[in-house]
């Protein structure tokens, strides 16, 4: 139930009741109210009696108080203000002496400042902004707006030896020079701007306050239950603002929106705005999707979904989130094929290793797809080439594309293994992997040449690496399949995240591993030990002993998959021989026992 659901139905049950059910109803509530909100509790009482009496007389004690406070309000603004043009003509400032800390460790040095406040400039800052909080009370909004243009267009002079420079409001705030809750100001400046703006002007004037930097974090519905009255017609405000925000572009539209809409639309409502907003704000369709996912409405959630997928454009990146919540209303209907669909789906508007896997390990015939998924692939830009929305806010429509690491990773889960090694063979130096190939295929070729359902030491750290390189987490994996609705309570651990990716992985060369004959696996191999032993000995030649334990996994996972394609004691003979050829680097020496090594140590058995 949103905001509007429940004040609603709360405001046709009041409607109902007779004046005794009230008050038993309010001396019910006054009993469950915590202690440090009974004072706000009875204030909020006693403003609404007081407001019902000056509606009626207008000469009371009530209204005449009123128009005092707004005069004294007016005189301190006007005091304020000389302050602040005293302020902007460098007439009050506030010195400060710089000086490099070195506190982090000396190549983390940062420049930092010690301030002296003598002219009280930051007292001036936190008078306007209690003033401010104190004219939003007492309902002097315009003031309350000026204010805070006051307070945002003050730079205030910093004298530092003949260095000078400037400070904001929030460079104020976060050198503690002013002691002002930003998030509080922000609030109550929102909430004086909507009651001072005209009906017609209020979405627009308030959407240029929201998406300044200093009201990034505020959140519509904050502000409905500040000042002493209701925020004034909020039915065609919300019309308003949500038919601005359709049309404007960029993340921070896109956000506000989907706050409006879910604050104050019912599900049919939700979903004709999604309707409207598809082209510009897709991300609108996931929330709606997401909503009724919570509230277990998948049969909804199939229709919505399958809607989404024929509205989003197809080579938005964020489609691929849509299709996976409609495959998993899928799967609850007992519909697998439509699905099936819907993985592929995601797969062609975000074509990634995941996305990909989620296809290979669970469709009844992947091998069918294998074409046309290469042809999705080879159609794709690369990234940046085609980004038409630059470096501009907005990744709810960013395109599917590819890097060329990306490029690379699908080329191997394509099945085009020749490639793949080749590229890999390009370098031919045991150091400087970095950002290479190298690094990421040889521990996918280990795991594509393993004959074994178990992961030894060695290729279970494979396994960790190609998760990794592949960007594999099981919760995206899981997502629209039947897995991620058994809600499974082990899912963070990192053993199933290494299980899941395996389980995904021998499905995958179950569909592609039949290419790989005997000839080529033989001389995959080859080249696998060459790169290897080229690493190997580079690392430990130049005594990188951070790296020690990872050319270990290399050559335990190299005697693994060796030993599972029939060469008996592959693995200890490895490792004992890298012992032997480095016998004084003990250090090398754990990381191979802890790999599986035989203890040859005196004393030992």
């Amino acid at each position: 139930m949103n905001l509007r659901e429940f004040t609603e139905a709360v405001d046709k049950l009041a409607e109902e009741m007779t004046q005794e059910e009230l008050r038993v109803f309010l001396h019910s509530f006054a009993r469950k109210v915590s202690e440090q909100q009974r004072r706000e509790f009875v204030e909020i009482l006693e403003m609404v009696k007081a407001y019902q009496n000056s509606e009626k007389e207008e000469g009371s004690f009530v209204s005449k108080t009123e128009k005092q406070d707004k005069a004294e309000i007016e005189k301190e603004y006007t005091r304020l203000k000389e302050l602040f043009e005293e302020i902007e003509e460098g007439e009050l400032y506030i010195d400060a002496e710089g000086y490099e800390d070195y506190s982090s460790g000396y190549w983390d040095s940062d420049w930092v400042y010690e301030y002296e406040d003598t002219q009280g400039v930051g007292q001036i800052f936190e008078d306007a902004a209690n003033l401010l909080l104190q004219s939003v009370n007492d309902k002097c909004y315009e003031t309350a707006v000026d204010l805070f243009a006051l307070l945002s267009e003050a730079e205030v002079l910093v004298v530092d030896q003949g260095d000078n420079f400037t400070l904001s409001l929030g460079e104020m705030i976060e050198e503690h020079l002013a002691s002002i809750n930003q998030e509080e100001l922000a609030q109550h400046v929102l909430y004086a701007v909507y009651q001072s703006t005209e009906p017609d002007k209020r979405a627009e004037h308030f959407y240029e306050y929201c998406t300044h930097p200093f009201f990034r974090e505020v959140r519509l519905e904050q502000i409905l239950s500040l000042g002493s009255e209701e925020l004034k017609g909020l039915p065609e405000f919300w019309d308003a603002w949500i038919d601005l925000l359709i049309h404007r572009e960029g993340d921070t539209a896109g956000e506000f929106l989907r706050q409006a809409v879910l604050f104050q639309k019912d599900e049919d409502e939700m979903t004709e705005t999604a309707q409207k907003a598809a082209k510009m704000h897709p991300s609108l369709y996931l929330a709606v999707l997401e909503y009724l996912e919570s509230r277990q409405k998948s049969e909804r959630q199939l229709q919505v979904g399958k809607e989404a997928l024929e509205k989003i454009d197809k080579s938005c990146r964020l489609r691929s989130q849509a299709a996976l919540y409609t495959a998993e209303a899928a799967l609850k209907a007992g519909d697998k094929k439509t699905a099936e669909m819907c993985w592929i789906e995601a797969f062609e508007s975000h074509s990634t290793p995941v996305n990909y896997l989620r296809i290979a390990a669970n469709i009844e015939e992947p091998a069918s797809y294998r074409e046309r998924a290469a042809q999705v692939i080879n159609a794709l830009p690369y990234a940046g080439k085609t980004d038409r929305y630059g470096y501009e806010l907005n990744h709810e429509l960013q395109i599917n594309f590819l890097s060329e690491n990306d490029r690379s990773l699908m080329g191997f889960l394509m099945g085009d293994f020749e490639s793949s090694m080749k590229e890999c063979l390009e370098t031919r130096e045991g150091l400087g992997w970095s950002g290479k190939f190298i690094k990421k295929g040889i521990p996918l070729f280990l795991l594509l040449l393993l004959q074994s359902e178990q992961l030894l030491q060695g290729c279970q750290e494979m396994a960790r690496s190609a998760a990794f390189y592949l960007g594999f987490k099981r919760e995206s994996y899981v997502k629209g399949t039947k897995e991620n609705l058994k809600g499974a309570s082990d899912t963070g651990t990192e053993e199933n995240e290494i299980t899941v990716f395996w389980s995904c992985f021998r499905s995958w060369k179950a569909v592609h591993g039949l290419s790989v004959t005997e000839e080529q696996a033989a001389n995959y191999l080859v080249s696998l030990e060459e790169m290897i032993d080229r690493r190997f000995r580079a690392i430990v030649s130049k005594q990188h002993r951070n790296h020690y334990g990872s050319v270990a996994a290399l050559a335990a996972a190299l005697g693994e998959v060796k030993a599972s394609r029939g060469e008996h004691g592959a693995k200890e003979k490895l490792l004992l021989k890298y012992r032997e050829e480095f016998p004084r680097h003990t250090a090398l020496h754990g990381e191979l026992r802890s790999y599986g090594m035989p203890d040859m140590r005196k004393g030992r058995r």
